[in-house]
């Protein structure tokens, strides 16, 4: 993994971040979960694997083998899917080849070092006439969020998160094509997250502390208290902070 491992040995950092959009209105109003499983055209008897299922969010909507290699997430998941959950990496699925309809690799990709190796994988579980639908973000997912975490940090720190360099809507395409002869990209529809909770976006930054504190010459906590404060002033000011989002999915045959 390209992140520290415990800041997914349970979903307590996860759900933070789920929390913010579920906290959230988005305009127009959008459900990823379900535009995620429309795109793979389910007719109710396909055989699925979704690969990083994380807290399970969406073994909640289709049935399915839910894997991932952290087992405070598989305990997790365990909450919202009574189906087969299975404590695995992604780069050696211990699955026989070609067993799956439908494989989904929701925002995970981007947290896998040898990536190559995991698409393939990915490729040899899948029957012949299988779809992979990886998920990811816009390499300008969230600027209005990322200005507010920079600033608060200052001197020109840059926010590198994962899914803006190493697998994202501009570069996940070539890399999946080391698996799948045709990769095309689908992206969401535009919209603005409205976000009224400052606590919440509080915490969202919290999570994701322990990754970047190492690079900055401050405490994180106050890098949160920083974005809490000046997101409270929008808020209170303009009704909301607003995010805009870029986020995609590449489906795989």
């Amino acid at each position: 993994m390209g992140e520290r491992a415990d800041q997914y040995a349970t979903d307590i950092n996860l759900g933070a971040r789920q929390r913010l959009w579920l906290s959230s209105r988005r305009e127009p109003p959008f459900s990823l979960y379900s535009w995620v499983i429309g795109l793979a055209r389910l007719q109710g008897h396909e055989a699925v694997l979704d690969v990083g299922c994380g807290n399970g969010v969406y073994l909640e909507l289709v049935e399915a083998v839910g894997l991932d290699s952290s087992l405070g997430m598989l305990a997790a998941a365990r909450t919202r899917s009574e189906g087969p959950l299975v404590a695995a990496d992604a780069t050696r699925l211990p699955f026989a080849t070609g067993v799956f309809d439908v494989v989904l690799a929701s925002h995970m990709l981007y947290h896998v070092d040898d990536r190559p190796r995991a698409i393939l994988e990915l490729r040899r579980v899948l029957e012949p006439e299988g779809v992979l639908i990886a998920v990811t973000n816009g390499s300008d997912n969230h600027p209005e969020l990322v200005q507010l975490v920079e600033g608060a940090v200052g001197g020109g720190w840059v926010w590198r998160r994962p899914s803006d360099v190493a697998f994202s809507l501009q570069n996940g395409r070539e890399q999946l094509l080391v698996g799948f002869g045709q990769v095309d990209l689908v992206t969401c529809p535009s919209g603005t997250v409205h976000v009224t909770d400052a606590d919440a976006l509080a915490d969202y930054v919290r999570s994701v502390g322990d990754i970047y504190e190492g690079e900055i010459d401050r405490s994180w906590d106050e890098v949160v208290a920083a974005c809490a404060a000046r997101a409270a002033e929008i808020i209170a000011a303009e009704g909301a902070f607003r995010i805009s989002t870029s986020v995609g999915a590449f489906v795989c045959h």
